[in-house]
């Protein structure tokens, strides 16, 4: 008795476990979808006071960003727009959130771990066109500068790589990035 009964709890402990690995993913990629479907096609400046897209995959494949619905429960005196980035960071899947959009070198950042043993994380957009780009803004063809004032895509991809879950890929299209202030 005392052998099947370890057999249920060791069995009830490793279904407990999947699904909190589970939960995690569903979470992540729930925020994401929330984060990237808000996407404003609003510029910024960087700690340094040089002009950023509203849309940035950088050197590191952080993807970055402006997004609106910024909540406000207290009323305050903030603005609805909000700075987020989403990269891989120690094997994790790492949110970032700024607490202001045109910043300077000492400006908050918060940084929200989504997902653990993540392997790989890769990005590709599709603009206006029906071509994926690895890289967005596109690069300008005669400079070779991304366009500061580049439209955000259309659709963006995540292809990301886990311990537990392997290969994933989502696509989030962006339906509401007008110009916003």
């Amino acid at each position: 008795a005392y052998g099947g009964l370890m057999t249920v709890l060791n069995a009830r402990a490793d279904i407990e476990e999947s699904l909190e690995d589970t939960r995690q993913l569903q979470m992540a990629l729930f925020r994401l979808e929330q984060d990237i479907e808000q996407i404003r096609a609003r510029p910024i400046r960087d700690d340094f006071g040089d002009p950023r897209p509203a849309v940035l995959l950088d050197e590191l494949q952080r993807l970055e960003f402006t997004r609106g619905g910024r909540r406000n429960p207290m009323k305050l005196q903030i603005s609805q727009l909000e700075r987020v980035a989403y990269g891989l960071e120690d094997e994790a899947l790492v949110r970032y959130a700024w607490a202001t959009l045109d910043r300077v070198q000492d400006t908050t950042i918060t940084k929200t771990i989504l997902l653990d043993d993540v392997i790989d994380l890769n990005w590709r957009f599709l603009g206006a066109g029906s071509d994926w780009e690895d890289q967005w803004p596109i690069p300008d063809p005669t400079t070779g500068a991304p366009a500061l004032t580049a439209p955000p895509p259309r659709v963006i991809e995540l292809q990301i790589e886990t311990r537990r879950w392997g290969e994933l890929r989502a696509l989030y299209r962006i339906t509401s990035a007008e110009s916003a202030t």
